[in-house]
């Protein structure tokens, strides 16, 4: 049948390590969190007999989403969802607490034809399974009501009662991260599982093609830090806007003098960039104005900083050389912002992940975090104008050089490479 909008999803939170916290929220609570963003309007939990799963949630739960408990031990554990397959005109989805479902395989999952099922192969971690289930399935579930969900979907793939994902064939690139990433449902019922789950969900919230400083830099500084949120009270746009109070505080640091003080500023902001949007990620707590803030203040204070070192450097005096340099630096600034935009406008993709030699034009460019950590070293031995001169022109070059790619590219309809 094709699928009307799922609003209910039911999740078997049986197994213990559902309320094993990874990142700020347990697997349960990541779970019913992702289904809240999805559109879901209703979750129903089997939880064990013994177990109150909402004890060990980290956050509270979003008020969007209703929330019911009923617990496990009375014969028929499935008698719930069985319950909800009967009295519901959609589709139910159905998954298992204790897993790292990606979301991705969720929404196409969602989006075909009920019944559907994805068993995840066997791989690099323990499989999982996920399902949309109508009122036809129920008697199938009641007849395998002692097997665990995951046997279920697997004996229904096998008997042909439904179809199956075809993971094989899914795209694993994603835009966003600048990566790829297989599809995966992971079932974590050990400490090893919880291992892989953790590794899988890292990759989700750090882009894979960056800036040297970005790539080998910040990561220890940025997850450790998130890690210590996670579980505070603090949410992503506070860190945001306390970059913003060193960003302006930069500024006037670099106009005055204080050049040494300011890169200091500067580079941990960079590390903070990288903090909101891990722990917005993480904890699910990522919206439209927490990415325009960020990304909007961004480009305004990196333009800010670089006039503002261009006013000291010159004293004021804009026919000077060190005025020269800053313009050169500026102009290519916003050459460096406004290229890569339209070639995502055009292409579809980002300029810097388009191909090998692309992600390596990443990783050495002119780019704030690159040129901050250039600014810092050099200013600690004394060279911090001659490493402005250099960073201008490095600006330059990177900024001539997307510009040719983008005009390689759409000119050549050349295809991107992985």
């Amino acid at each position: 049948m094709e699928n009307q909008q799922l609003k209910t999803v039911w999740i078997d939170a049986r197994h213990p390590m559902g309320n094993q916290q990874l990142w700020g929220l347990t697997l349960l609570e990541r779970n019913i969190r992702e289904m809240d963003k999805m559109g879901f309007e209703e979750a129903v939990v089997l939880a064990a007999a013994d177990d109150s799963p909402s004890q060990h949630f980290c956050h509270r739960l979003p008020d969007s989403i209703s929330v019911s408990f009923v617990k496990a031990g009375t014969g028929n554990d499935y008698q719930s969802l069985i319950g909800l397959l009967g009295s519901s005109a959609a589709p139910v989805l159905v998954l298992s607490g204790n897993a790292l479902n990606d979301r991705r395989v969720i929404s196409e999952l969602i989006s075909l034809p009920s019944p559907y099922a994805a068993l995840a192969p066997s791989g690099d971690f323990k499989p999982a399974a996920a399902a949309c289930f109508t009122k036809n399935e129920a008697a199938f579930i009641e007849a395998n009501k002692g097997l665990e969900l995951d046997a279920i979907v697997k004996k229904g793939l096998e008997e042909g009662l439904f179809p199956g994902f075809d993971f094989a064939a899914f795209d694993p690139y994603i835009k966003s991260l600048r990566r790829e990433i297989p599809p995966y449902l992971i079932k974590v019922e050990t400490q090893s599982d919880y291992g892989d789950a953790n590794r899988y969900l890292k990759l989700t919230v750090h882009k894979g093609t960056n800036d040297f400083v970005a790539k080998y830099i910040h990561p220890p500084f940025e997850f450790g830090i998130t890690k210590l949120l996670a579980t505070t009270p603090v949410i992503p746009n506070h860190v945001t806007f306390l970059g913003i109070a060193l960003s302006a505080t930069t500024v006037y640091c670099f106009a005055t003098g204080q050049v040494l003080l300011g890169a200091v500023l500067a580079a941990t902001k960079g590390i903070l960039d990288g903090v909101d949007g891990k722990l917005a990620r993480f904890l699910l707590k990522y919206s439209k104005f927490g990415d325009l803030l960020d990304h909007v203040s961004d480009t305004i204070f990196d333009a800010l900083w670089y006039l503002a070192l261009g006013w000291f450097f010159s004293q004021g005096d804009w026919s000077s050389p060190a005025a020269c340099y800053t313009m050169i630096l500026f102009v290519s600034y916003w050459v460096e912002r406004i290229v890569p935009g339209l070639f995502k406008k055009v292409h579809k993709y980002e300029i810097y992940d388009f191909s090998p030699i692309d992600r390596f034009s990443r990783l050495i460019g002119s780019r704030m975090n690159n040129n901050v950590w250039v600014l810092l070293i050099a200013t600690l031995f004394g060279y911090a104008q001659p490493a402005f001169y250099f960073i201008s022109i490095w600006m330059l070059v990177t900024a001539a050089w997307h510009t040719f790619r983008f005009a390689y590219v759409t000119l050549f309809k050349v295809e991107r490479k992985n």
